[in-house]
Parts: structure tokens; C-alpha cells; sequence
């Protein structure tokens, strides 16, 4: 199993952005929640400054696709942390120079593959952060520290993991950002904790030492062609109890040629009593 969900649940968590004197704060928001995130702002009656991160980059034609950039004051951030935790949306960064903060996001655009024009996906900043510390000072630019949503049982209690950079520049910064072979099996894995969380009504009694089991469990079906998240669902039993790798009675049944869905019938007919 990956020590990658170890580390990342050993991380501090707190309840909310803390703001030194002099920083701002800004949300980095995905395209289908950002009517809510307007929603705050109405509401609030806040000053705020709104910007499609896409905007000036090779993704223009398409930034309505795209997040969204809310740079705002205090008042906001109870309202915009709680879009931020619907499935997770969205995070939060600090800085004292918000238009370099903006460009250093966009800068960060370049750092494709691995679907980092989601700069934004919690799932993916925490891997980026994971998997390059040494080039922290790069990854973070002029941002101070990066918020992302806790995956947890209750998103109504809305925990932040806090980044900010451990190791401090060597040298002049060069994009694209280079990143180790284990990046996207870090992201992976992150992601499924995530999902994991999101669906409490099959999951909400795993506890936070049995999840990385539920993670290879998880990833061992994928590999078996068995992805959806309606099949997967319907497998928790199996994802949430002991290791499937070692199930060799379900082996024949996972490396069989039939549909993904007979398989799950399958598996399932062998948990009736």
C-alpha cells in the first residue's frame, strides 16, 4: 500500500485561513460552483475582485470552463470556505501582492501533464506539494499558504490542511515544474481518500487507519476494469473489509471477460450468506 494517504492524514489541520498583517486572502473556485461563491458575495455586500484564472493563457477560449479567482475581504471567508468544502470546490491561498499571486497561478498552468490546469482540485495541489519538495519556493511563488479542504465525514465541519513552502529557493525558478514518477499515483490515491469521504452512507464508519486499505482495495478493482462509481458503490463491503489482493477466490471472477457490471453481480452473489 502507498504511504501516500499516511502522510497525508498525519497532516495538521485547522479550522479555518488565518491572515498575517498585510496579506490578503483569495479563492481559487471551480467553474460549477462559482454561482455560490457569487451567492457569498451578494450577500455579504463585500469589496472583492473577481478573475477567470484562464484569462491570458492558452485556455482563454475556453476559461468560462474554467476557475475562478475571488479575491476578498474577511467577511467572506466563512461563506466561501463552506463552497470550497461542497465535494471539495475549490481552496484558498494567502499573499501580500495579489496581482503576482494571480500571474504566479497562471504560470503554474504550464506545468502540464497531470491535469494541472486544476490547480484548484484539492486532490491535486496536495500531490503537487507532496511530491516536489524540493522546489517548494517554485511550487508556492509569492503565495504564503495554501488552504485545501479536509476530506472528512462531516463537510459542515469544514478542516483546512495549510501548505506552505519547507525548503527555500537554490536558484532561479524554471517552468514547467519537474515532478517524480510518483505524482499521479499520489494524486490517485488522494483522490479516493476524497471520494471515500464524499460518500458517507457507505463509508462514513472506515476510520482514518483503515483507509489506506480501502485505497489499494479501491485501486486493485480499477485495475480489473471495475471503475464506475456505481459499480464500486455497490462493492463496499469488499472495499471496506480486509485486503482483496489477497482474495484468491475472487480472482477468477476479476480476470474473467465478462462485463464489468456481471462481474460486480458476480462478486456481490458471493456475499450473500
Amino acid at each position: 500500500m502507498s504511504d501516500a494517504i499516511i502522510r497525508f492524514l498525519e497532516r495538521p489541520t485547522l479550522n479555518g485561513p488565518r491572515l498575517e498583517q498585510g496579506q490578503k486572502i483569495a479563492f481559487l473556485i471551480e467553474a460549477a460552483h462559482a454561482p455560490a461563491a457569487w451567492t457569498v458575495l451578494m450577500q455579504q455586500g463585500a469589496q472583492y475582485s473577481v478573475d477567470r484564472l484562464w484569462f491570458g493563457t492558452p485556455f482563454q477560449a475556453h476559461m468560462a470552463q474554467g476557475p475562478s479567482w475571488f479575491l476578498v475581504n474577511t467577511v467572506c471567508i466563512d461563506g466561501l470556505a463552506q463552497v470550497c468544502h461542497q465535494r471539495p470546490a475549490g481552496m484558498a491561498l494567502t499573499c501580500t501582492d495579489p496581482p503576482q499571486a494571480l500571474a504566479h497561478a497562471r504560470t503554474l498552468l504550464s506545468m502540464i501533464p497531470t491535469n494541472v490546469l486544476s490547480i484548484h482540485d484539492p486532490a491535486i495541489w496536495a500531490a503537487l506539494a507532496m511530491e516536489n519538495t524540493r522546489q517548494h519556493a517554485c511550487l508556492f511563488g509569492p503565495w504564503s499558504e495554501v488552504y485545501t479542504p479536509v476530506p472528512g465525514v462531516n463537510p459542515a465541519s469544514r478542516q483546512w490542511h495549510v501548505w506552505k513552502a519547507e525548503t527555500p529557493a537554490t536558484g532561479p525558478c524554471e517552468y514547467p515544474l519537474v515532478f517524480p514518477d510518483t505524482l499521479y499515483s499520489t494524486y490517485k490515491d488522494i483522490r479516493w481518500l476524497h471520494w471515500l469521504r464524499q460518500n458517507p452512507q457507505h463509508f462514513a464508519q472506515v476510520p482514518d487507519h483503515e483507509l489506506p486499505r480501502a485505497v489499494s482495495n479501491l485501486n486493485f478493482f480499477v485495475k480489473h476494469g471495475i471503475g464506475i462509481d456505481r459499480d464500486l458503490l455497490q462493492l463496499s463491503a469488499l472495499i471496506t473489509h480486509g485486503d482483496v489482493r489477497e482474495r484468491e477466490d475472487l480472482l477468477p471472477i476479476l480476470t474473467s471477460r465478462e462485463r464489468p457490471q456481471r462481474r460486480v453481480e458476480q462478486l456481490l452473489q458471493g456475499l450473500q450468506p
